[in-house]
């Protein structure tokens, strides 16, 4: 399909695409689906995911907590452990703990499938027509760099978004920028109130 679009790939099954990455939403099952009830009601997906020329990885929430699935093996990111070849390893040292931080996300698809890359080759296949490397895990969209005035404080290594927004924001503060006021908690409305008393 465009890039972009989203495709129902069967029945109850959506497919989105950007980039290096796909996210797969089972969406006659509430909530994230776990490994157990995609290999049940898909025995075949994915096998035939991680067997794809084009698929570095796929992430999935099993019972045991979040996994990498690849080719030739797999990672448990609750404890790091590896079965056969870590799917990871061509992705550099941060792989595991940026797809740990994505896993988190409220949001986080049922599967989450990276395209395959090559650190000997420097190549990633998008699954889209673009050229470039982004959205995902691999290539040069895993070097970036950050070009600042020599007069900030240098950052030293920065290592995924919040790093990022840390340094940034203290160089606003560095600047003279006052540093944001915390957010208050929302209150209630009376109405909320009235509800939930009413339910007590």
């Amino acid at each position: 399909g465009a890039p972009g679009a989203v495709a129902r790939a069967a029945p109850g099954v959506v497919v989105v695409v950007s980039g290096h990455v796909a996210m797969v939403s089972f969406t006659e099952h509430p909530g994230r689906v776990d490994l157990e009830t995609v290999e049940r009601a898909f025995p075949d997906l994915l096998p035939a995911l991680v067997d794809h020329a084009g698929v570095g990885f796929v992430l999935v929430r099993s019972a045991r907590g979040p996994l990498v699935l690849g080719r030739d093996g797999a990672r448990r990111l609750a404890d790091d452990t590896v079965s056969g070849t870590d799917p990871l390893e061509e992705y550099g040292e941060h792989a595991a703990d940026l797809i740990r931080r994505t896993d988190g996300f409220a949001h986080c698809p049922d599967l989450l499938v990276n395209s395959r890359y090559s650190s000997g080759t420097d190549d990633a296949s998008p699954f889209e027509p673009h050229v470039g490397s982004h959205g995902g895990l691999g290539g040069g969209q895993s070097r970036g760099f950050l070009m600042h005035p020599t007069d900030l404080p240098a950052p030293g290594e920065i290592i995924g978004a919040e790093a990022l927004h840390r340094v940034v924001r203290g160089w606003l503060t560095h600047l003279g920028h006052p540093e944001p006021k915390p957010a208050e908690a929302p209150t209630p409305s009376t109405g909320d109130v009235t509800a939930r008393s009413a339910r007590s």
